[in-house]
């Protein structure tokens, strides 16, 4: 039994796939954390995978209030990457990974994984 780490893109188009290849890898026995926004939490628990949100402000595409304007979490995320970068690192502190499964549009998911030291299985979703 292997430990995944799926690294997902908040977003319907993104996290759709993802859950369907996570419930298949959980089927075959595979521990999945899987990271995303709250609103997709209920899905994830629901296919037996752990979840980790991002933090509000990192949610790539909501946007949160700030004293002057708001700023979306993919600008939040670009502009301040190891804000983002750390606190992944952080809510996975002390779990040991496998491999990791993310989308290309995952805009820090080969550093992750350079990080912890892991595989990572890179796909795509043709139409």
């Amino acid at each position: 039994m292997s430990q995944v780490l799926f690294l997902s893109v908040p977003s319907q188009g993104d996290v759709k796939p993802d859950l369907s290849l996570a419930s298949d890898l959980i089927t075959r026995g595979e521990q999945v954390t899987f990271f995303s926004s709250d609103e997709f939490k209920q899905s994830i628990e629901n296919i037996g995978a752990d979840f980790k949100a991002y933090n509000k402000n990192l949610d790539v595409f909501h946007t949160t209030e700030e004293k002057e304007k708001p700023k979306s979490g993919l600008i939040t995320a670009l502009l301040e990457p190891m804000k983002f970068i750390d606190d992944i690192v952080e809510k996975i502190r002390g779990l040991k990974f496998d491999y990791a499964v993310f989308s290309p549009a995952h805009p820090y998911a080969n550093i992750i994984t350079q990080l912890l030291g892991i595989p990572k299985t890179q796909y795509g979703i043709s139409n």
